[in-house]
């Protein structure tokens, strides 16, 4: 009469619970990087409404106030006196925080925002510019009128900068809004 389990059988069900679990962490842990992801996709396509009605009502989209850390002074234009939009939570990036490395680095929270007397972004014709660094967390993206063009004409060569889900979760690469819409 058995009273319990043999080594071997307790040693052969932590060896499947390991594997089940080798199986399932990455899984999960992609799922939240999809889910960040798509959660940006769905505040940039809010933004642009936001800022499309804010062009119809002023002939201009809100004025640059020249930093990554101070855009949220551009974004408050979105929500007050005229509420364009509820909160200026959306612009908040996800994907920026203390580890943050690049040009901007984790200087502050907000997607980075660019509009005004810029040459690189009137002469090309994108009108402004959302970014959030993307889960690389590295701002890719070149500040010149070639980029600008690239987004513009959808040059696929030139757009190595913007993110790729086509070449994994982790791939690097900016998530982008410009007035001609959500680059991908």
């Amino acid at each position: 009469m058995r009273k319990g389990f043999t080594l071997i059988e307790l040693l052969i069900v932590v060896a499947i619970i390991g594997i089940l679990a080798a199986i399932a962490v990455p899984n999960f842990l992609n799922a939240q990087l999809r889910a960040k992801i798509a959660r940006v996709q769905a505040d940039f396509r809010s933004i642009d409404t936001g800022m499309q009605s804010y062009l119809l009502d002023n002939n201009a989209f809100p004025p640059d106030p020249g930093g990554p850390c101070v855009d949220v002074i551009a974004y408050a234009r979105l929500t007050t006196p005229i509420a364009y939009m509820t909160s200026v939570a959306v612009f908040k990036d996800y994907f920026t925080n203390e580890s943050a490395e690049g040009a901007i680095g984790a200087a502050c929270a907000w997607n980075y925002y660019d509009y005004g007397m810029v040459p690189y972004i009137t002469e090309s014709g994108v009108g402004y510019v959302v970014i959030s660094f993307g889960p690389d967390r590295d701002l890719d993206m070149g500040w010149n009128t070639t980029s600008m063009n690239a987004m513009k004409q959808h040059d696929t060569k030139a757009l190595s900068f913007l993110y790729q889900p086509s070449n994994g979760v982790n791939s690097s690469g900016d998530i982008i809004l410009t007035a001609i819409g959500l680059q991908n």
